[in-house]
């Protein structure tokens, strides 16, 4: 295959002073003086990847993954720390739409000048001028100066330029929020026409529908790390996941990730009254994302088997009617103390399903109770249990309900 972009073990250091200097002349006495301290973090830390001619790729990845700033690296706009990236043809980049418009410029001597530092020749431009004005719906305001123009008229007129022509290589960084929904659907049109052309497209956007529309192929950026390079349709749908719960960590989203068949068992405390919560199910944990401002996420407790394994009993959740408190019951027979009182208790669900005896690498976990009630805390582990009876000594320790593997 004929390889247009391929980086090498790319990555860019930043350096950023550790504390805010008042002046630049503290700054440079502070220097003289060996007083400046910084700190040194990887935007883009030892990527590697290739795309072949007329392969379309997606970028996917939280804010702050470090898409940008390798779009910059594949653009030229930097250059990379260590390892090495190399494009081979003409690229047409659209990283920050508008940028290269002169405001004092009317929209017609823009087409021109926007067009020369993309590398149009001006006979080309001349001839396609009319196609230009056209596309981008300006009518009579092309001869109007930029700086009289709203944003969505910027980038409407930028786009129109910077895809006149079907470029080697297209780089795209959210440009598809452009103008009006009919708009964006002609420039999706047109991004569609250009990938049929045989052109190159690196596309960064933060619309999965985007992504999986118009390229065959997606990386996903964690921290500036690839951490899965395939099919935009596999990546895709579990990037979505993972940016709906942000406290889960990537590993329990990737199709290799290391769990030995289990899942995360996530503690949220309410904080109105103080109660907790303990689940498996990722629907339940959006529900409860989308109510953040009255839960806080505790942390990942410890982890269970969703199905029934050799040697597992089910941990059952309870609901206490009375005040929204949560207990929990270890196997069916325990189950049966809370299920004789249906006027205090609620059933809800299993959790998962855990190990009821001790054996090597197991943690015991500690139900941690008030007088005269059948759950209020779980502890996992002595030192969560000897923390929590010293914040709050009126909790008395039962036995260990079950044991996990941390």
């Amino acid at each position: 295959m004929d390889t247009l972009i391929e980086a090498n073990r790319a990555s860019l250091r930043f350096t950023a002073p550790t504390d805010k200097k008042g002046s630049l002349k503290k700054w440079v006495l502070d220097a003289l003086r060996g007083r400046v301290s910084n700190r040194h973090f990887l935007a883009v830390d030892d990527v590697s990847f290739r795309i072949d001619r007329g392969e379309s790729v997606g970028l996917v990845g939280r804010n702050g993954a470090g898409k940008s700033t390798l779009l910059k690296l594949v653009t030229g706009i930097a250059r990379p720390t260590s390892g090495s990236i190399s494009v081979r043809g003409q690229v047409a980049p659209l990283l920050a739409l508008g940028n290269g418009l002169d405001p004092t410029l009317t929209g017609r001597e823009n087409i021109y000048l926007n067009g020369a530092i993309l590398g149009y020749e001006k006979s080309w431009l001349r001839a396609h001028e009319e196609s230009i004005i056209d596309f981008s719906e300006l009518g009579a305001f092309i001869d109007a100066p930029v700086r009289t123009y709203s944003s969505g008229m910027t980038m409407r007129l930028a786009f129109s330029i910077a895809t006149a022509a079907s470029p080697e290589i297209l780089i795209l960084d959210e440009v598809l929020a452009v103008g009006d929904a009919a708009f964006q659907a002609k420039c999706r049109a047109r991004i569609s026409e250009i990938i049929a052309d045989g052109a190159t497209v690196f596309f960064v956007s933060h619309s999965l529908h985007d992504i999986q529309e118009l390229c065959t192929r997606a990386i996903w950026l964690e921290k500036g790390r690839v951490v899965w390079d395939g099919p935009a349709a596999d990546i895709c749908p579990v990037f979505g996941q993972f940016s709906a719960l942000p406290f889960l960590s990537v590993a329990e989203f990737l199709p290799d990730g290391v769990s030995g068949g289990t899942v995360p068992v996530v503690r949220f405390r309410n904080k109105r009254n103080g109660n907790h919560l303990l689940t498996t199910t990722r629907e339940e944990m959006k529900n409860i994302v989308l109510q953040l401002s009255e839960w806080d996420f505790a942390g990942v407790v410890f982890r269970a088997f969703p199905e029934p394994q050799s040697g597992t009993v089910p941990l059952l959740r309870f609901l206490r009617l009375s005040n929204g408190a949560h207990g929990f019951a270890v196997g069916e027979g325990e189950a049966s103390l809370y299920r004789e009182r249906p006027d205090l208790w609620k059933y809800e669900k299993i959790v998962g399903y855990v190990f009821p005896t001790a054996a090597p690498g197991r943690v015991p976990v500690c139900r941690l109770t008030c007088p005269d009630s059948l759950g209020v805390r779980i502890a996992v582990g002595d030192t969560e249990r000897d923390a929590i009876l010293a914040a709050d000594p009126v909790l008395v320790p039962a036995d260990a309900l079950f044991y996990v593997q941390p």
